[in-house]
């Protein structure tokens, strides 16, 4: 039997080929539903399945929690079904609409994916886990455009998600035949065991609860406060990342797909790697913001793509070590009975910093240049950086509790 790592990982690449692969030729979709330049619905566009998903990601994450988290993988890959199906069909812009809502509202297949893995692995293992999900969408993001580039140029390019509706049935077949994950009971106590408990302090057991409560719902906002801030770093450079390259030098869309590659192939080739890293997940997560803050302000200030090469690989290195750093705190905090809850809130967070990203990236494109995505996302590392320290000293607080 295939291993549940496997099977997983193929499925969520099955499903993110299509959704991470065809927003990308949003323009010459729209342009087959309407007449006229279509550029000023291409962002409203881009951002609408983003921005469901992010309003109904924790309320999945619950769902994952009561109902079962092989159940809301199933769920999620039914609601991409019927979301490509809806696009494919489409022959108004507003089915076609219909069609990426239901997209962002039902599928959330990588949420539901590290939930699922999250009931099979725990600590380190799950840390290593959710940097292979992550893994397998970059492979998405990179071979999507390339094979799905060669089909673009028909007359209705909408029909291409009619077959690709086929991959995420694939994948739903495929998850029926996964283990079915056990629902969180809480242990039963004796009534010897309850009696003690209640009678021994319940000042002090009730004192203790809260205060460990209090800091764990601190330690998670932060947690998520820093996934916020690192998502909008990365998104925020990706909606004109072609017109920027094409102001450095003229430059061909292969050659531009090329450099948009780069940091996706970073991640590839050393997400195996990764998890041979000896630094904690403070460590790991504060180096890596600091090489992609770097990263970023370089390519603010080039004037021509001399050292665009470098600027991309170092893009890779600190999108590699930040979500590495991050699954490590997230699989470290973990209450495996609220798992779902966990990274639904996680990837929600997540989906609101590329919402916020997309909208800050056109105006601010619009009001100075095609350089300047790249500066707030500098902004963005540092302000991730203050935060990771504020953390670090936070949590020292919490290691010895005093008697």
């Amino acid at each position: 039997m295939m291993p549940v790592i496997y099977a997983v990982l193929i499925c969520h690449f099955l499903t993110a080929f299509t959704a991470l692969g065809m927003p990308l030729f949003m323009p010459r979709m729209l342009a087959s539903l309407m007449e006229g330049d279509p550029e000023y619905l291409t962002g409203i566009m881009f951002i609408v399945p983003v921005l469901c998903a992010a309003l109904t990601a924790t309320w999945w994450g619950r769902f994952a929690d009561k109902f079962g988290k092989k159940q809301s993988l199933l769920r999620a890959q039914l609601g991409l079904i019927v979301g490509f199906l809806l696009s494919g069909f489409a022959d108004t812009l507003w089915l076609f609409c219909l069609g990426l809502i239901v997209q962002g509202l039902c599928g959330g297949t990588l949420a539901a994916s590290n939930a699922y893995l999250s009931s099979k692995f725990k600590g380190a293992s799950l840390a290593k886990s959710l940097n292979m999900t992550q893994l397998s969408a970059r492979l998405a993001l990179v071979s999507a455009p390339v094979v799905l580039g060669a089909f673009t140029q028909i007359e209705s390019p909408l029909d291409i998600y009619r077959y690709l509706a086929i991959l995420p049935c694939i994948a739903f077949v495929v998850c029926l035949f996964l283990e079915k994950d056990e629902l969180s009971t809480k242990a039963k106590k004796s009534p010897l065991s309850s009696l003690l408990s209640t009678t021994a302090s319940p000042t002090t057991a009730s004192s203790a609860s809260s205060t460990a409560d209090r800091t764990e719902k601190k330690e998670m906002s932060q947690v998520l406060l820093l996934q916020f801030l690192f998502c909008f770093s990365m998104v925020v450079t990706f909606p004109y990342f072609l017109p920027y390259v094409q102001t450095l030098a003229t430059s061909s869309d292969s050659v531009v797909g090329f450099y948009y590659s780069l940091p996706h192939l970073v991640y590839i080739l050393l997400a195996t790697s990764v998890g041979k890293l000896t630094l904690n997940a403070h460590k790991q997560t504060l180096i890596g913001l600091l090489i992609l803050g770097v990263s970023c302000f370089g390519q603010f200030l080039l004037s021509s793509s001399d050292g665009l090469v470098i600027y991309r690989l170092l893009f890779g290195l600190g999108m590699l070590l930040s979500y590495s750093g991050l699954h490590l705190m997230l699989s470290e905090r973990l209450q495996h009975n609220k798992a779902g809850l966990s990274f639904g809130r996680f990837d929600a967070w997540g989906k609101w910093g590329g919402v916020l990203a997309g909208l800050s990236a056109g105006y601010i494109s619009q009001q100075f240049s095609l350089h300047w995505p790249f500066l707030l996302a500098s902004i963005a590392c540092l302000l991730a950086v203050i935060v990771l320290v504020f953390y670090r000293k936070e949590s020292f607080k919490h290691v010895y509790p005093t008697a």
